[in-house]
Parts: C-alpha cells; structure tokens; sequence
C-alpha cells in the first residue's frame, strides 16, 4: 500500500482539471463523470486546467474536446428528442474521451444516481428478462458485467419486499444527530455531547413530540399506514432513556401497533448501549420486530482511534453478547471500506470477526471522502488502499458474505466515494431493512422528525416533494416550540 493510494494506478495526482459549455445541460454529469477518473483532482468550471474539456452545443449536436498540453481528443455526436437518453448519449461520449486519456474503465460506467435499483426495478415490472436486463445496463450505462449482476440480484430482493407493502404503506423517521464525538469521515450535521447540547436534550424531545403531534395529523389526511419506524442519528439513546420512553410512549398513543412491522433503533456505538435501553427495547421487541444496530464499522482498535471512537472492538462484543441475552435475533452491523491506514488484511479481519457475531445483517460502506468531514482536511495524512484493491474487496466481500447466507437486499451510493464504488446491505433472509428498501425506491411516503431530517412524500405522477428540517437543533427547537434558545 503506498501514501494516499486510495487514487487509480497510474492517474497522475493533484491536477487542476477545468471543463467548459455554452450551455448548463448535464453539467452535473459532465463534473462527476471527470471526477470518477480523477478523483484527487481539482475539478472547476472555467479555463487553464492541466486537462481541460469543452462542450459546445449546436441545438442537437455537440462538440466534445479534450485537451492536455498539446495534445486533443475530439468527439462530435447528436443528441435525441428523448432528454434521459441524451443524457446517456452524453455521459457515454465523455466516458469514451476519458477512458481514451486514461486507459481505465469504471465499474459503474456513467452511472451518476445514488439510487442504482431505481433504474433496474422498472425493466423487472416490465418482465424483461434477466439478458435483456444486461444488455440495457451494460451498453446503455458501461456498467460492468460484475456490477450488473449484483444490481439485478438486489433490485429483485428489494422488489419481493416491496410487493408485500401497499400504496398506503409510509415510514417515519426520528433523527437524533448528537453524537458523544465526531467521526473523521463524517460530513453529517450531527452535534457533539458538549455541555451545552446535553442541556438541551429535554427541549429537544419535547420538540420532536409537538412535530410528531403534527406528523400524525398529516399521516391521517394521507390514509397513510406507518409499518417503518427509524430511530437515526447520531447516536440516538444519547437522549437518555426517559426521553426515549416519552418518545415511545406518544409513538403508540398515536400509531396502529399492528401496522408496524419493524422499529430500527440506531443503537450505533457500544459506548451509548447500556442495561437500561435493551430493558426498555426487549420490553418493545415482546410485540414488535425491533432491529437493533450495533456498528463496529472497523475490528482493528487502532483504527478505531484514528477515526474517532472511544470504544474497543471487545466493547462491541460486549455489546452483542448484552443484546443476544436480552432476546434481540435482529441486529445489524455497519462495516466501512477503505479506512484510512486499513489495508486488505485489516479489512478481511473486520469482516471475519464481524461473522463470528453472526448478525442478522451487515451493511458494507466504502469510505467516501465528503468535502464537510474532517478527513476532506487531513487524507494526505493518512494511506488508503487503490481502488483496485477496493474493488476485489467489493467482490470478495459479496462472496463470503453470500457463502454463509447472506443476500444483499439494498444498495446505495455516494458522491466522493472511493473509486466511485456502492455500499450494499446483506442480510439473512428475513431480515431484510424495510425502512431501507423503502427509501431507496421512493414509491411511499416518509415522514421525518427532528433536527436535519428530510421528509418526503411522492405523488402518482412520480414527482417527490422534499421538505428539509433545519439541521441546528437550537434553531430546530426554537422553531418547533417557538421559543429563544
């Protein structure tokens, strides 16, 4: 492993690439497409990059240059009435341009969404077959054989999840985005423990149950039937137990218990897991399916240091072996690709000892570097695996996984993550996240609480409307109760 490998073999490093258009179409992917091949770039809109590319539109035609000291590549091509094919159209021809300049191919091709089964899960409603499927992925988005295949098994899995919900089906989500420190990778609006927040805790439950008071009126107005409950974060049993039995408590004064089929609690981090909260969890899981998280996300304690957490892997199993006494069977565990420092052995220990638990799921992140974290400041400071060597991880990790019973059942991705790759949920059959499946597929409505959280409600025209919490918990509770903090 060398320095800050976590770059494809043989792209030259800190480049200041710059593009330019006459026009604002696919501009978005114009970017991430640039980006996938040279993620340690300083991409810009403008002129005088190392690389620079232009776009120039003549109504359905476009020009398309590269250039890189003195040499040019050019393409010219035409667009089609269709604006989602001309995208494709588009994305297709930069990636030629690209690969052309570098000699690389993307596992993912032109594939830019963070909802990958989105655009599989149609051509299954159409019954097209499992070729016919290929075929579309692999020459309409370059995605690869590999890929493809991975999204068509967990497009189904989601899909034979999904037909057992009806159109009136909704999930409701409860953020808590206080944690008792902050990850290095970690680019989310989540508050640290400080003296101040923990002083706010009150107010900010009795925040979430006057937004929740309201959330039930509009669940009534849209006949809606709440079977997805997710507790997030953060590290939600921060709040302290009594602030979560409040929480509890209005949740079934309120809501048909016989609706919910599952309640997700974010237990997250074994430091914030005690006695108390598997109590008052069991005491729930005696008529509902709660599904407990419990994320070492690395096995290796130095690693564990490096990114932030005040806990051990022992801890972890510590934390396990309380819940399995305590009757919980539905435990996932999150794991992260791709750690600063990490190498392939460190990983491949994560996974084995993550097995040894046996949870009922396994979510496989790869790192992404987001510009808000920590790690967007200091990656030069650490090493990072290639992305080849992430890759085979990838497709390792599907094997072994897979070998002792697990399926991926949802997938995922992520702007900035190493080599453009996928996080995937695996689960024993049965266990599938129904709040996660949910949330990728956007087909029913989810209802958000708390501070950052982001409700979303979908319409028979497909269109989805987003409505966006302000992420400061003090302005929240100022908001919600309509008082200075």
């Amino acid at each position: 492993m060398h320095k800050k490998s976590f770059f494809a073999k043989g792209v030259e490093h800190n480049l200041r690439i710059t593009y330019f258009s006459n026009s604002q179409k696919f501009l978005y992917d114009f970017q991430h497409i640039i980006r996938a091949f040279y993620p340690s770039a300083e991409v810009k809109f403008g002129h005088g990059g190392d690389i620079h590319f232009e776009a120039y539109f003549e109504e359905m035609k476009v020009f398309l240059k590269l250039q890189k000291g003195n040499k040019t590549i050019q393409k010219d091509f035409l667009l089609v009435d269709d604006e989602h094919e001309s995208k494709k159209i588009f994305g297709r021809n930069i990636y030629d341009l690209l690969k052309d300049e570098t000699k690389r191919e993307l596992p993912w091709g032109i594939l830019t969404g963070i909802r990958p089964t989105k655009i599989v899960y149609p051509l299954l409603e159409q019954g097209l077959k499992e070729e016919e499927i290929y075929k579309f992925l692999q020459e309409g988005y370059y995605i690869s054989e590999k890929k493809s295949k991975l999204l068509l098994k967990v497009a189904k899995n989601e899909m034979s999840v999904l037909n057992r919900l009806d159109p009136f089906s909704a999930c409701l989500y409860i953020g808590i985005p206080i944690c008792p420190t902050k990850c290095l990778y970690c680019s989310f609006s989540c508050h640290e423990m400080t003296r101040q927040v923990k002083s706010l805790l009150g107010m900010y439950t009795d925040s979430l149950i006057c937004e929740l008071e309201k959330t039930y009126q509009k669940i009534e107005e849209n006949r809606n039937k709440i079977v997805a409950i997710y507790f997030g974060g953060g590290s939600p049993a921060v709040l302290g137990i009594e602030n979560i039995k409040k929480i509890f408590t209005n949740l079934f004064e309120n809501l048909e218990k016989d609706h919910i089929r599952e309640i997700t609690f974010e237990a997250g981090r074994p430091d914030t897991i005690d006695v108390s909260l598997l109590e008052l969890l069991a005491d729930q899981s005696k008529e509902l399916n709660i599904r407990l998280c419990i994320n070492p996300q690395s096995s290796n304690d130095n690693t564990l240091k490096i990114i932030g957490r005040n806990h051990t892997f022992e801890d972890i199993k510590r934390a396990f072996a309380l819940a399995k006494e305590y009757g919980f069977k539905n435990i996932n565990s999150d794991v992260i690709l791709g750690l600063p420092g990490e190498d392939e052995n460190d990983y491949k220990k994560t996974i084995e000892d993550v097995l040894k638990l046996s949870p009922a799921s396994i979510t496989v992140h790869t790192l992404s570097i987001k510009r808000a974290s920590l790690l967007r400041f200091k990656w030069n400071e650490y090493e990072f695996m290639d992305e080849e060597t992430v890759n085979n991880l990838l497709n390792w990790t599907q094997y072994i996984l897979e070998e002792h019973g697990y399926i991926p059942y949802y997938m995922y991705r992520q702007k900035n993550m190493i080599g453009n790759f996928e996080n995937v949920g695996y689960c024993k059959r049965g266990f599938e996240g129904l709040y996660n499946v949910m949330i990728m597929q956007e087909k029913h409505n989810i209802y958000a609480c708390g501070a950052k959280a982001v409700s979303k409600f979908v319409y028979e025209d497909d269109r989805i409307e987003r409505i966006f919490n302000p992420a400061d918990i003090k302005l929240y509770i100022s908001r919600i109760l309509n008082v200075d903090v």
